[in-house]
């Protein structure tokens, strides 16, 4: 080469196309070139178009594109992965879909499994829904006093019953059938002691007051709701009790305190009630004993 001379680069001279392995070409060009490739003409599956550019002096650039044809029904199998290993007989559920399917019939497998976010989404959802209807749906009376909602200070607040004023106790006279029983003008802890109870204390110890063995205390033949001083009753429906040792047996659950809950009337209308419901023989008490043991 003489000085000054320029290397100019070698113009590729031809394009050709080959598919897949094949040595002869689709079509030779000299490039630029646009060429149309027939689909149609070539099997389903997986191919690679090979690009073969040569220059003047014969270099060779190739350039190889991997795709995919399918034209003819997608096939859907259930029941065998790439890769599995199996053994014995295995049972496939097989399917096959016109070309012109709206979907890729691959992503129609339908044995994968749900997906890990789909289950974390589901339990978050569940549990927001379980917590939002405990803190704002109201609670059933029967349930409300129990140990598990009675914990919670809103739905105590929202659950706690009306304030029964002097007006609203009945004028007429409760029954006297407990020996030693009060007949104090104004007073009717039949009406208003069953109303109490079945709102307040049957939840944990019964409709028909028998408890739970070992998590609530019975209240039939208790000695203290049939003791003729009823100081102890009162004080525990004031203020609450736990770990309360009756008869050998230790009682697990804590009994609320129903003190700044209940009126001094309602609180003597259930104890009333407990002394002469389920054979129960107890004295019955008055909203001014309830008073005086505040």
């Amino acid at each position: 080469m003489m000085p000054g001379d320029e290397m100019l680069p070698n113009e590729p001279e031809t394009i050709s196309v080959f598919l897949d392995d094949n040595t002869e070409p689709l079509s030779v060009y000299r490039p630029p070139a646009t060429f149309n490739l027939d689909t149609t003409k070539i099997t389903d599956g997986e191919h690679v178009l090979r690009i073969e550019a040569v220059d003047s002096v014969g270099n060779v650039g190739i350039r190889r594109v991997p795709f995919i044809v399918e034209n003819g029904p997608g096939i859907t199998v259930t029941g065998l992965r790439p890769g599995s290993r199996v053994r014995g007989t295995v049972e496939l559920n097989v399917n096959a879909f016109g070309s012109n399917e709206p979907f890729d019939p691959v992503r129609a497998e339908s044995a994968g499994p749900v997906p890990v976010w789909t289950w974390v989404f589901f339990v978050i959802v569940v549990g927001w829904a379980g917590w939002y209807g405990m803190e704002y749906f109201k609670t059933p009376p029967e349930f409300a006093r129990t140990p598990t909602y009675a914990a919670n200070p809103a739905l105590a607040a929202a659950n706690a019953p009306a304030t029964v004023t002097s007006a609203q106790t009945p004028a007429a006279v409760g029954r006297n059938a407990a020996a030693g029983s009060k007949n104090v003008a104004g007073f009717d802890y039949a009406t208003l002691g069953a109303q109490v109870y079945s709102q307040n204390c049957q939840a944990c110890h019964g409709a028909d007051g028998a408890g739970v063995p070992s998590t609530f205390p019975a209240l039939v033949n208790d000695p203290v709701v049939n003791g003729k001083d009823a100081d102890m009753h009162i004080r525990i429906v004031l203020h609450g009790l736990s770990g309360k040792v009756i008869s050998g047996v230790r009682y697990s659950a804590q009994m609320p305190a129903f003190g700044s809950q209940l009126t001094d009337a309602q609180i003597a209308a259930v104890i009333d009630h407990e002394r002469t419901s389920w054979g129960n023989n107890g004295p019955t008490v008055t909203p001014d004993e309830v008073r005086a043991n505040h």
